[in-house]
């Protein structure tokens, strides 16, 4: 079992106890990258791969590239100009052309040194830098379902993905929260994920946040109250900045496939809540579940697991 301390935005709060709280690691799939993991690998690329040239691409999967013009091989001999990210995608500028990365669920980027053995059956693309160095995406899963995009730069804005989503979460006032979140209704734990609304946030940060402020995951997004949608905002501030100070101390130029996060309650269906002590509660969903605590966020209400009431039907 591995541990970590509460650090940050946990140990501001009252909490039970005073145990640290376990890094979570999932057992059984590659946890989904979210903003502050994309944003970490974002910076520590760029930091070193900035200024180099470009002197091979390879797509070693050929499903990923999505788009037929630009190809891949008109990438080769321009330099890359910056890195960045939006949402939970990935964008490298080269010269005029950029390159679109969605990671999905088991997608990781990486930086191979010079010299370093060839890519294995995982890796998806290549892209070999004039120092020798190579940037690597690589996907450790049977369905490939990563994407990559080339882009003229001028046309970025109307890029189908990029133009699908909402504005970024960090630094989001609570009345553009209710204006993303609240039209149209659904479900809080939901509309939280949904890019479209608001960009970045996957399942383990919007268990998280919803847990900080202390609202049901089941809530109606066109019944809370301001003071509510004050408390999301705060929230998701806190969770995710803290996250991402976590993220940049641990990632840089290289994504781990099954990375140790800290979290108070995504991957603890049944250890005690860290502010109250009370067994965490879950919701299980095919592939994932939805851990929360009755007494912090429901009003003791303990949801029906849909897993277990299809199994009794």
């Amino acid at each position: 079992m591995v541990f970590a301390s509460s650090s940050g935005w946990i140990a501001t709060l009252p909490r039970w106890g005073q145990a640290p709280r376990r890094v979570y690691r999932d057992r059984n799939t590659a946890p989904l990258p979210e903003l502050p993991e994309i944003q970490a690998i974002v910076d520590g690329l760029g930091a070193v791969c900035v200024g180099r040239t470009l002197v091979a691409a390879r797509a070693l999967h050929p499903a990923l590239v999505k788009s037929a013009a630009p190809g891949l091989e008109e990438l080769v001999g321009r330099r890359l100009t910056g890195f960045w990210r939006r949402g939970k995608l990935i964008g490298i500028d080269l010269d005029g052309l950029s390159l679109v990365i969605h990671l999905m669920q088991s997608g990781r980027l990486s930086l191979a040194p010079a010299g370093a053995r060839k890519p294995g059956k995982i890796v998806a693309l290549t892209l070999t830098l004039d120092d020798g160095s190579e940037l690597r995406l690589r996907e450790a899963a049977t369905e490939h379902r990563a994407s990559v995009h080339v882009v003229r730069s001028d046309e970025l804005e109307g890029h189908r993905q990029l133009a699908a989503l909402g504005p970024e979460p960090l630094g989001l006032d609570w009345q553009r929260w209710r204006e993303r979140l609240a039209r149209p209704a659904g479900r809080l734990s939901n509309a939280i994920r949904e890019g479209r609304r608001v960009a970045g946030i996957g399942r383990a940060y919007a268990s998280d946040i919803l847990w900080a402020a202390r609202l049901p995951p089941f809530a109606r997004t066109d019944r809370l109250t301001d003071e509510e949608w004050q408390r999301l905002a705060n929230a998701a501030d806190a969770v995710l900045s803290q996250a991402l100070a976590r993220a940049k101390a641990a990632i840089t130029t290289d994504m781990p496939t099954n990375e140790g996060r800290v979290t108070a309650v995504h991957g603890h269906y049944g250890d005690p809540c860290l502010r109250c002590g009370r067994a965490l509660e879950r919701v299980s969903f095919e592939g994932y579940e939805l851990v929360y605590c009755p007494d912090c966020q429901t009003g003791g209400k303990v949801y029906a697991d849909r897993r277990l009431s299809r199994l009794l039907k």
